[in-house]
């Protein structure tokens, strides 16, 4: 029989006796999320008066555990290669002065500055579908993911922002932007004679792969300490396994702060069987998680529901963090009927909340 140096055998007892004490450990439980709480979406503040307005409304509303500034490619750097930070150091600044987290929001797609094309960059062009938007109908032009030119450029801007902004500790998140077309989540143009002219430009589902891998890294090396958040939606025609091929690689590369975001959160009725809600509750207990409103719940309409059925979805499927429009955010009323809403449905439970909605006749299928 072998018999173990007994400071071996020690050692091995000692390792054994913290694994019972700290059992969450021993299972490779994730760390604490770098979101957390209620967060408002905020466009970059274009002269004194809007940034003064900024000021006021943060100040004002202490329901707010941070900002998404979301920002226009096109109007930081108009000339290559010489950004104009100015707008967003100003916004910044107000943030620092009351010790308030933000997350930068980079926008590419149709909001690429027209330098790329001037360089022969390639573009995609279409035009604006979705009716809820103001220019519905306008023809624009997004860049080709996987052209090297706009990926020069686009990677060129993300490591000035990490320069800039990575050593901040305020700074505690970043989208993962790259193969966009009007906002920061995955969706591009999908008709019918769309998706031919993609298929034309050849096997766009390991192309655009091969966009998300190399962007992931940079996004991650450029900000490496902060949360690399994903914007999940329907890529083209590709099924859902498209998404989690990409949440597998952000996942192994980047366990602690990859992270995926719904952003259709809605209080219309349960949002189980979306898509992109239905990703999120399959990945819910290996990443990081969170939420954006689909649409305004300060207005009276039915694209968002009500209060109580957005806190629904979102406790069922554990969300860390919402980001709320930005009449929503600043408005310290709304924001504190969600805390409040919120707040409830944890200390309920999924279960218990929902039953305490179906007796107030608030619940709705």
């Amino acid at each position: 029989m072998t018999h173990l140096p007994t400071c071996r055998l020690i050692g091995v007892l000692c390792g054994f006796i913290c694994l019972l004490a700290n059992p969450t450990h021993a299972a490779g439980e994730r760390e604490p999320p770098i979101r957390t709480g209620l967060w408002v979406m905020q466009k970059l503040p274009q002269d004194e008066q809007a940034l003064e307005e900024f000021s006021s409304q943060i100040r004002a509303n202490s329901h707010l555990n941070g900002v998404c500034l979301n920002f226009a490619w096109k109007d930081i750097e108009k000339e290559q290669g010489k950004p104009d930070f100015t707008a967003l150091d100003k916004a910044v600044g107000v943030l620092r002065k009351v010790n308030v987290k933000y997350q930068l929001g980079l926008k590419p797609g149709a909001h690429t500055p027209a330098f790329v094309y001037d360089e022969g960059g390639q573009s995609f062009n279409t035009q604006v579908r979705n009716p809820h938007r103001a220019n519905v109908g306008q023809a624009i032009a997004i860049p080709v993911p996987w052209d090297p030119i706009y990926q020069r450029d686009f990677s060129a801007i993300i490591r000035q922002l990490g320069q800039h902004y990575a050593s901040d500790p305020l700074c505690v998140s970043v989208v993962l932007t790259c193969a966009n077309f009007l906002s920061a989540e995955m969706h591009l143009p999908k008709s019918h004679s769309e998706l031919r002219r993609w298929a034309a430009l050849g096997n766009y589902e390991e192309k655009l792969f091969d966009v998300y891998k190399t962007y992931t890294d940079q996004w991650a090396q450029a900000f490496p300490r902060q949360e690399v958040s994903l914007h999940l939606s329907k890529v083209l025609d590709l099924p859902p396994a498209f998404n989690e091929r990409i949440i597998e690689y952000g996942l192994g590369k980047y366990p602690e702060r990859f992270t995926i975001q719904n952003c259709q959160l809605t209080g219309r009725r349960e949002d189980s069987g979306m898509m992109s809600y239905a990703l999120v509750q399959k990945y819910r207990d290996r990443a990081h998680h969170g939420f954006q409103s689909l649409a305004s719940l300060s207005r009276p309409n039915d694209r968002m529901g009500s209060i109580e059925m957005a806190v629904l979805n979102l406790v069922h499927a554990q969300g860390e963090y919402w980001e709320l429009w930005h009449g929503d955010g600043m408005s310290p009323a709304t924001s504190a009927d969600v805390s409040k809403a919120w707040d409830e449905a944890r200390r309920l439970g999924y279960e218990g909340y929902k039953q305490k909605l179906v007796t107030e006749g608030k619940y709705r299928h």
